[in-house]
C-alpha cells in the first residue's frame, strides 16, 4: 500500500497483480526532425526531436514551431538533472505558484499547463532513462478492471496538492479541488497525477476517498515499473502533451544536465 512521507509525498507501491492490467499503456515516443516535429506531435501526442543544439532557447523555438498560433503562454526556462539522483515516478507537471509584482498577481507557473519540452544537454554517466505513459490508455484499463476507481477518478474531487507541509512561498494555501481525470471546456481529457493529493477537507466519505487516492498511487507505481524506457541523448528534445501522458524516469548516477518548458496553449483551461 501507498506510503506518505514526512514531508506529505506519497508513494505507491508496486503491486504485481496488476502488473498484467497495466501492460501496453507505456509508451516510446517517435523521433523525428524539427520539420516533423508539429505533424508527429499533434498525432501522437508525444515525440522526440533530434540533433538540437546545446541552446535552452531550442524550447521556445520548438514550441512556436511544433504549437503555431495555439500558444498562448510560456513559464519559463528552468534547469534540472542535477547529480546522482533516485527515480522520479509517473507525474503529470504543472505548480501553482504565484508572486505579486507592483500590486499585479502575476503566475510563475500553472497547474494547466498543458504541453512540456525537455531539452537534454547531457545524459547521465548511467541510469536516467525516461518512462512515458498514455494516460487515456491507462484510464481505459483502469475502467476495465477496476470500475470502483475509475468512478472516484472521473467523479470525485480531490484536494490536489493537500498533503503538502509547510508549502514553499508564493503557493497559495487555498486548497486546489479538481478531479484527477476531466475534460476541458473544448473536449480535451486531462489525466492528473499528484503526489500529494488528498480528499477534500470534511468531505463525506473521507477514509473510503483516501484509500482509492492510495490506491491510484499503487496503480500508478506499477504502471512505471512495467513502461518500457527510452533514453534522452544530448541534443534531443522532448516534448509531450501534459493533458495526456505522465511520465518519469529512473534513478542516475553521475551528472544529467536538462532544461525544461512548460507552457498553455489555447487548448488548455
Amino acid at each position: 500500500m501507498a506510503e506518505t512521507d514526512a514531508g506529505g509525498r506519497r508513494r505507491g507501491t508496486v503491486r504485481p497483480e496488476l502488473k498484467e492490467m497495466l501492460d501496453g499503456v507505456g509508451v516510446v515516443p517517435i523521433r523525428t526532425g524539427v520539420d516533423d516535429a508539429r505533424r508527429a506531435l499533434q498525432a501522437e501526442g508525444a515525440v522526440i526531436v533530434r540533433g538540437l543544439p546545446d541552446d535552452p532557447e531550442q524550447l521556445v523555438t520548438t514550441a512556436a514551431v511544433t504549437l503555431g498560433g495555439n500558444l498562448r503562454e510560456l513559464f519559463g526556462i528552468r534547469p534540472q538533472g542535477g547529480v546522482d539522483s533516485p527515480p522520479l515516478g509517473l507525474h503529470s507537471d504543472g505548480a501553482y505558484l504565484q508572486v505579486d509584482v507592483h500590486g499585479r498577481t502575476t503566475r510563475l507557473r500553472d497547474p494547466d499547463e498543458d504541453y512540456l519540452y525537455m531539452h537534454c544537454g547531457d545524459p547521465a554517466d548511467s541510469g536516467g532513462d525516461s518512462v512515458l505513459v498514455d494516460g487515456y490508455a491507462l484510464v481505459e484499463a483502469i475502467r476495465e478492471h477496476l470500475p470502483e476507481l475509475h468512478a472516484f477518478l472521473t467523479g470525485v474531487d480531490v484536494d490536489f496538492f493537500g498533503s503538502r507541509v509547510d508549502p514553499p512561498r508564493g503557493v497559495p494555501l487555498t486548497p486546489l479541488v479538481r478531479r484527477m481525470v476531466e475534460h476541458t471546456r473544448g473536449g480535451r481529457r486531462v489525466v492528473r497525477a499528484s503526489d500529494y493529493a488528498m480528499p477534500v477537507p470534511r468531505v463525506p466519505g473521507w477514509d473510503a476517498h483516501l484509500a482509492h487516492i492510495e490506491t491510484y498511487a499503487d496503480v500508478l507505481a506499477t504502471a512505471f515499473e512495467v513502461a518500457p524506457r527510452f533514453r534522452l541523448e544530448g541534443g534531443d528534445l522532448f516534448a509531450l502533451d501534459n493533458y495526456r501522458f505522465l511520465h518519469g524516469r529512473d534513478g542516475f548516477r553521475g551528472e544529467r544536465r536538462l532544461h525544461v518548458l512548460s507552457v498553455r496553449s489555447s487548448e488548455a483551461f
